[in-house]
């Protein structure tokens, strides 16, 4: 008999609480809270320079996607 029939089984996954349409949106929803914030705190500080405004609006969505995917990736686990 092949040991591969020997290996345990995979172990039991539960279903997420949160629906997949719901989680789905966790990540554009804090990259689009978090640009306009940096964008408005970068605003705040110096003025309408429009390059240092919009690198501001890109990195926060870029900070806000990777918060809002380990948001998901954490409710999708419990």
């Amino acid at each position: 008999m092949p040991e591969s029939r020997k290996r345990p089984g995979h172990p039991y996954r539960k279903p997420a609480d949160i629906p997949a349409s719901q989680r789905a949106q966790g990540r554009v929803v804090w990259a689009v809270l978090l640009a306009v914030f940096v964008t408005l705190i970068a605003f705040l500080g110096v003025g309408t320079n429009w390059m240092v405004l919009i690198a501001a609006a890109v990195i926060g969505a870029m900070a806000g996607y990777f918060i809002g995917k380990a948001m998901e990736k954490e409710a999708s686990h419990k």
